[in-house]
């Protein structure tokens, strides 16, 4: 017979963990539990580059202690996973064949990191502490590193190598942080990376691997790369295969409603492997970023307690720093945005650039140099708001503080 729990959440990051603490916020009697296949507490799979780097310890990763679950009076079911679910038993089936029955559940799944088709001992993803830890042992005395796609990993890795590392990166396609920044601000960054000793090769791939005392690359361009080890940051696929075989509606991830539920009505999703309604479209999409992954794992808990609250759409919101420059995207900032307006001091080499619908209202923005903003024109997307004006993006002292305030 399955053990029953009313609230079950399948994922222990960001959604799962923000889903747990919503459902005790507002009710302190029913039963949880929460199953991960990793046997550890949640840590932040943002900060892992900072933990291969040498700036944190493994502790530093850590969001939570084992001791949080206890006060909370939930169960862990940790360094286990779930291989099936059956919406009509309704139970969660788990790799040693035990059933987990529940009245709700969660899908936190989130995402795999992409590999490639050929690969090495010294090749890595970094989703998970275990690629951390494989990373910083590929790194010993390496003195050269190369990763493939220039996203939100393989950036932030290499800038962490050490200073005297030689350091490639091969990017598919023609600039890098393609599916993050607009092609002017990606222009501005990829010329301070050039200047500071990374060696870009752009519109290309590797096509081999030739083991050896270190490992030669062959591109598509035909050029060679003699390096120590590969770190492969080429997006990430979500976990959906558990929906997929419960018969749940799925795209290209698990399809939520206005409420994040699934095609059935007492099964949850929320995080990397939800696709909902983007906030400026209204299209479906998967944002893939910490602070959406927590809005939703907060909404998909309060409709699971039976609250009916509607969740506004999702947002880019990623904020990283490479080679010492901070970098900031929120919202919709692609070069086909209606209008767009920018400030550059190439004195200070702080950039902004704020991009606007036809009703002169923030739909999104990018910043180089200084990030502190970021969460000022986040609230300006989220209420739609008007452009206030040059101040702002000028940085007037005191003004972005001011309009924070009235944008809140």
């Amino acid at each position: 017979m399955a053990q029953y729990f009313d609230f079950v959440i399948i994922g222990n990051s960001a959604a799962g963990l923000q889903a747990l603490r919503t459902l005790r916020k507002h009710d302190r009697s029913r039963t949880i539990a929460i199953i991960d296949r990793e046997d550890c507490p949640a840590y932040s799979r943002v900060l892992t580059p900072y933990y291969v780097g040498g700036h944190i310890d493994r502790a530093g990763l850590d969001i939570v202690a084992q001791t949080f679950y206890q006060q909370l009076g939930v169960t862990t079911l940790f360094g286990q996973s779930a291989v099936a679910i059956d919406p009509d038993g309704p139970y969660v089936e788990l790799a040693d064949g035990s059933k987990i029955g529940f009245g709700k559940l969660l899908l936190a799944t989130g995402a795999e990191a992409r590999t490639l088709n050929i690969s090495s001992e010294r090749t890595t993803v970094l989703r998970h502490a275990a690629d951390a830890e494989k990373l910083i042992t590929l790194l010993k005395g390496a003195k050269a590193v190369t990763a493939i796609g220039a996203g939100l990993v393989s950036l932030p890795l290499l800038s962490h190598a050490e200073k005297g590392m030689e350091k490639h990166l091969v990017v598919g396609s023609k600039r890098i942080f393609s599916r993050v920044v607009d092609a002017e601000t990606a222009a501005i960054l990829e010329k301070s990376l050039l200047e500071k000793g990374l060696q870009l090769f752009k519109g290309n791939d590797v096509n081999q691997i030739n083991e050896g005392a270190r490992l030669t690359l062959s591109l598509q361009s035909g050029e060679q790369l003699q390096t120590d080890l590969l770190i492969v940051g080429k997006g990430v696929t979500p976990n959906i295969q558990l929906a997929v075989e419960a018969g749940l509606q799925t795209n290209e991830g698990v399809c939520i409603d206005r409420f994040c539920r699934s095609s059935h009505p007492d099964i949850f999703v929320a995080g990397d492997a939800a696709e909902g309604a983007d906030f400026n479209c209204g299209e479906a999409t998967i944002q893939g970023n910490w602070m959406t992954a927590v809005e939703q794992g907060e909404n998909a808990a309060l409709n699971m307690l039976g609250y009916r609250v509607e969740y506004e759409g999702s947002l880019k919101n990623n904020i990283t720093e490479i080679f010492g420059i901070d970098v900031a995207a929120v919202g919709y900032c692609q070069d086909d945005a209606p209008v767009a307006m920018l400030h550059y001091n190439a004195l200070t080499e702080r950039f902004r650039k704020v991009f606007l619908d036809e009703q002169q209202r923030v739909i999104g923005a990018t910043m180089i140099g200084e990030t502190n903003d970021a969460g000022l024109y986040y609230q300006l997307v989220k209420t739609r708001s008007r452009f206030p004006g040059q101040q702002l993006l000028a940085g007037t002292a005191n003004y972005a503080e001011t309009q924070l305030r009235l944008a809140c």
